[in-house]
């Protein structure tokens, strides 16, 4: 339809207006360039809109859709020194040293560290916009009545980072943090939310303190690294995203961040290794991105995919059909039963396909609705923006790959059936009919080895051929699930199959039952068939679900879609009064670990389990992992089983990465009791949440508000 390419066209042309030009400047561009790119872009757009047809127009309107208005479409708008600073960041690998930054970096023993924690606080809350502040007061005390402890207050505030408010949860826990330092977990989630917000400087002497009480903990050296990758003094961040590595060879932050540093140095085939193993870990968009940008190309080997498709999801293997007559008796019998087996085929896939107009009635206006509230916010000046189910970019490689196996799989299917049907010729060949005026037991006779023959043979293809369109429909529906974007899509694909495997039952029957049927009358036997039974068709039920649980926000997270609970009543003020910023990095939740010694933030390397040593290649340098906890390896949960398997609601067990438009993936673990060896401890998970925030190499697209905060002396 001319109108839906005309919106497509729209809508990809306004999509356009913010994404960069792929051949790279000599210099940044000028306010001047901006603006006339910009006043190009707006009258391209008008002359689509020109060219639309009255019927187009008219057809929009009954579908609910105002087109905009191109004079209030507000374009961005931009200065010579916006542009030349994104341009610059753009080329950019990694930071310039920052000599100023850190020389005034502390030295802070542990006697020092609560005035240090409490001057830094007081530092970076005169750095902040005073409505951060307001609100941070207000939601403090709201943290206070809840809390029961002083981690739990701190995960509280690790639910506004996950709520797109980075550094409402930087004053939070600051605050929290300079009241009371004895809590580890809470410092290193500080230390982290500094060194993403542009805070490096005054993150490290925290983490120095961390580094000589626990060590080896991949989250501290992580850290470490991250900051010091920050003020651009890439010899110590190498060192210590080195020894990260060593302890964990996918950790997600330190080989992204390490892939920059390669890049920088020209070792691009290094570079990628790095990326490859951290996409292992966890997929966001601006790690492919990266990975395109060396000249590789996502595979599917370079993607986890922690779940797996149950046998029949469909339902398809309850689906009895009648018995191949295999003599002439058994035809006479089983013929009518496979005749009422078609009918009720017939009158199923009918009921169905009428489900399937429904659903495509229902998507329709579900479309035309996303598509005006697109207009709308064009209308109103904005540029709309749209997510994407959270595991999309992963199960559509899943999907693509299995497509081109069953492509493989349907051309040798043709060329069985080829030799099929020349085998069911020779067998014909081979069993000439009798004379007209031989005995009635010579024709059945004849009918009987003809019938056993010709019928095993089809029934070997026919089985085989079920076989694989059985597994081609579960596959292409349980993946479908994963990219659907609207649950009517997914409704009218799995009716789409629903109907295709009832087809290919009517088509894959016994041979020439029409043409035998009655023969032999008066010297046929008589027996008894069993009748067919059809599928009930199961509903797909997505087993995959993830419940992230921070108290005042809630992320649950299944095939397509994440639903976000926000609890309190400060959210709208929250969003009205300071926005959304979603900022980079991992955030770990865990239960919480006992032992002898504590052991410090909880790592990432707990979550990925037994599957990990499957998917990744050997020369990848991975390390054993078979629930043996290693020297300097953190205990966390997850470490003796593996991933969970899905199905089951996991609200203490999980990993969230995040991307520039927030969550972009949850892995999650068991929630089981597990018990390892550690340094000749005996360590037990019990029940207590135990989260870590992460830092990572996306906090550099952040203002980094807090460059200016410098100690002069302390």
């Amino acid at each position: 339809m001319r109108v839906t390419c005309t919106i497509l066209l729209l809508l990809l042309a306004t999509a356009a207006v913010c994404q960069p030009k792929t051949k790279p400047k000599e210099k940044a561009p000028t306010q001047k360039e901006w603006d006339a790119n910009m006043k190009d872009m707006k009258g391209m757009m008008e002359e689509m809109m020109k060219d639309m047809s009255p019927e187009d127009k008219k057809m929009m309107d009954s579908m609910g859709i105002t087109m905009p208005d191109m004079q209030k479409l507000k374009m961005p708008a931009v200065s010579d020194k916006q542009l030349a600073a994104a341009w610059e960041d753009e080329q950019r690998i990694v930071p310039k040293k920052d000599v100023g930054r850190i020389a005034s970096i502390p030295t802070v023993g542990a006697a020092r560290l609560a005035d240090y924690v409490t001057a830094t606080h007081q530092k970076v809350t005169a750095g902040l916009d005073k409505k951060v502040v307001a609100v941070g007061n207000t939601v403090y005390g709201e943290i206070q009545k809840k809390a029961k402890t002083r981690r739990q207050a701190g995960n509280m505030a690790l639910g506004y980072w996950v709520s797109g408010q980075p550094e409402l949860t930087l004053y939070l826990l600051g605050k929290i943090c300079a009241e009371d330092v004895s809590e580890t977990d809470n410092l290193s989630n500080y230390t982290s939310a500094l060194i993403m917000l542009g805070g490096e400087h005054l993150a490290i002497p925290v983490l120095q303190n961390l580094n000589a009480r626990f060590r080896k903990n991949s989250t501290i050296l992580n850290n470490l690294g991250q900051a010091w990758f920050g003020l651009g003094d890439i010899a110590k961040a190498d060192k210590y995203l080195d020894s990260v590595i060593t302890i964990y060879p996918g950790h997600p932050q330190a080989n992204l961040t390490k892939a920059s540093i390669e890049e920088s140095k020209g070792n691009t085939a290094k570079a990628v290794t790095h990326l490859q193993k951290s996409i292992q870990h966890s997929y966001t968009r601006q790690k492919e991105e990266k990975l395109n940008k060396l000249g590789h190309k996502l595979e599917r080997k370079d993607i986890r995919i922690p779940f797996k498709a149950t046998a029949d999801p469909m339902g398809l293997e309850q689906m009895r059909r009648p018995e191949y007559p295999t003599s002439i008796a058994k035809l006479n019998a089983l013929y009518p039963l496979w005749n009422d087996f078609n009918a009720r085929c017939d009158n199923k896939a009918k009921s169905l396909e009428i489900e399937y107009e429904d659903a495509a009635a229902k998507y329709a206006k579900s479309t035309s609705q996303v598509v005006s509230n697109a207009f709308n916010i064009l209308n109103n000046g904005g540029l709309p923006t749209y997510s994407t189910p959270p595991l999309m970019r992963k199960a559509s490689m899943q999907l693509t790959e299995r497509l081109a196996y069953y492509d493989q799989k349907m051309k040798k299917l043709a060329d069985k059936y080829l030799a099929m049907r020349k085998d069911i010729d020779e067998i014909y060949k081979k069993n000439p009919p009798p004379l007209p005026e031989a005995p009635c037991e010579v024709h059945r006779a004849r009918l009987d080895k003809l019938l056993e023959q010709m019928n095993n043979r089809k029934k070997y293809y026919d089985d085989e051929a079920l076989h694989l369109f059985r597994e081609y429909c579960n596959d292409i529906v349980y993946w479908s699930q994963y990219t659907s974007t609207d649950a009517n899509a997914f409704k009218m694909i799995q009716l789409k199959y629903q109907i295709f495997w009832l087809n290919k039952n009517k088509e894959l029957q016994p041979v020439d039952m029409s043409t035998y049927y009655g023969s032999c009358k008066e010297c046929a036997e008589k027996e008894d068939g069993k009748p067919g039974k059809l599928s009930d068709f199961d509903d797909v039920a997505c087993n995959y679900r993830a419940v992230v649980d921070l108290i005042v926000v809630k992320y649950e997270m299944n095939c397509s879609h994440t639903i976000i609970t926000h609890y309190g009543t400060f959210q709208d003020i929250i969003e009205k009064e300071i926005g959304n910023k979603y900022v980079g990095g991992s955030i770990k939740t865990h239960v919480h670990v006992t032992a002898k010694d504590k052991l410090g933030p909880i790592g990432i390397e707990g979550s990925i389990g037994v599957d990990i040593e499957q998917t990744l290649d050997e020369n990848r340098n991975v390390a054993d992992w078979k629930g043996t906890v290693k020297a300097g390896v953190e205990a966390s949960a997850g470490i003796t089983e593996g991933p969970a398997q899905l199905g089951g609601k996991l609200s203490e067990e999980a990993e969230m990465e995040f991307g520039p438009n927030g969550v972009e993936e949850v892995i999650i673990t068991h929630s089981a009791e597990a018990t390892a060896g550690l340094h000749n401890q005996s360590v037990t998970i019990g029940t207590q949440e135990k989260i870590s925030l992460i830092s990572g190499q996306a906090s550099r697209t952040y203002s980094g508000a807090l460059k200016g905060a410098l100690f002069e002396r302390f």
